[in-house]
């Protein structure tokens, strides 16, 4: 492991980033379907989870962590954090691998497009399951598919993108049981593939690959985004841009 264990992304994508994930249909539809995956793996009692978000940049999907209980987050890059943010007090500016020590008993872990951020994903996972609660949740979203991969990851500090076999085998890897990986945002694909090809990354204050489209275009991609999250909740996808995925302990007493 290096002396830097986690990629910060590119500065000007970093002073981009509360607005685009406030406005943007990927980010919004991201933490709609955070909130029904948190519904359907709950072990704890309505309000009543300690959370810790990894990589929780200023609170950004807070709204619907705080449905389920009690937020605290760990954010390395303190350019993320907005100097007034109400959720400062609750947020420790450092490195998830080398921040202060914490209990193991936390009912929820979040890593929202974080994981790909550590060199060492196996440090990373084995202090997963050192804060878990006995019977706590672990979810986590990743981006997907290798060959996808761009300037636009290295922009925004990647060190890998995963398959549903190399998520699987890294959770395993750590002691974490598995209870589901899957690939969501099934429709991105081609146009992922044709952002590898076509654009640059140096372009990408512009791109509308960042900034939201326009209002009605925004909502309408939201409105496919949301739709297909439901159907592959149900129908497992055989690719997508991204995955999903949710552990626990390896003995934790639930099926």
């Amino acid at each position: 492991m290096t002396d830097h264990p986690t990629h910060l992304m590119d500065a000007s994508y970093g002073g981009m980033y509360g607005d685009m994930s406030a406005r943007h249909w990927w980010w919004r539809a991201r933490e709609h379907n955070l909130g029904r995956t948190l519904r359907s793996c709950r072990t704890w009692g309505p309000g009543r989870a300690k959370i810790l978000d990894v990589g929780c940049a200023d609170g950004l999907n807070w709204r619907t962590l705080e449905r389920e209980g009690t937020v605290e987050g760990i954010e390395p890059d303190a350019s993320l954090i907005a100097p007034g943010s109400p959720h400062r007090p609750r947020i420790e500016v450092a490195d998830f691998l080398t921040g202060r020590p914490r209990k193991a008993d936390h009912d929820l872990l979040v890593m929202l497009d974080v994981l790909e951020h550590i060199e060492d994903e196996q440090a990373a996972l084995a202090r997963v399951r050192q804060l878990l609660a006995p019977r706590g949740r672990f979810v986590l979203t990743v981006p997907a598919l290798p060959a996808l991969w761009s300037e636009f990851d290295t922009l925004s500090g990647h060190f890998r993108r995963y398959t549903r076999a190399s998520l699987h085998t890294a959770l395993h890897g750590a002691g974490l049981r598995v209870l589901d990986v899957r690939y969501c945002s099934v429709w991105t694909v081609p146009p992922l593939f044709a952002r590898r090809w076509f654009f640059r990354a140096a372009h990408t204050e512009s791109s509308s690959f960042v900034q939201p489209p326009p209002r009605p275009l925004n909502r309408l991609l939201f409105e496919v985004s949301r739709a297909e999250h439901a159907l592959t909740r149900t129908v497992r996808a055989p690719v997508g841009s991204s995955l999903l995925a949710i552990a626990a302990l390896p003995h934790d007493g639930t099926a």
